[in-house]
């Protein structure tokens, strides 16, 4: 069963998360802060590529298929404007393929409906 008690053995990480499901962004938003990690979050490509500008994040969670700037087009702004942020996709996009993605730069693909579990494990 999964703790949503904060571990106490676990540093505090910079997250940014993407997705323009905003329930999606809520769930994670408040996991990671019970967690005790700094959280922002944007609903499409766009409002990130605005946040990336103003910070450097740890891990950035984001999905693929999103309006505006899409998550394959995110991870070259990642790439540019915040290299060291572990790029971690979520998508539940069937034609998206784990290779494929970690060729374009991905350090980590996880397939929806991701569990909150598989998000722990991403960042620990």
């Amino acid at each position: 069963m999964l703790s949503l008690v904060p571990s106490t053995s676990m540093k505090k990480k910079i997250i940014l998360v993407v997705d323009d499901e905003k329930d999606c962004c809520s769930i994670l938003d408040s996991y990671l802060t019970r967690y005790g990690h700094e959280v922002d979050v944007a609903y499409d490509g766009e409002e990130a590529r605005q946040l990336l500008g103003r910070k450097n994040y740890d891990y950035i969670f984001f999905d693929c298929n999103m309006p505006h700037l899409s998550g394959i087009d995110l991870i070259k702004v990642i790439k540019e404007k915040d290299p060291a942020a572990k790029r971690i996709m979520i998508s539940g996009y069937a034609l998206i393929d784990e290779d494929f993605v970690k060729e374009l730069g991905v350090d980590l693909f996880l397939r929806k409906p991701v569990t909150l579990e598989e998000i722990k494990k991403a960042i620990e």
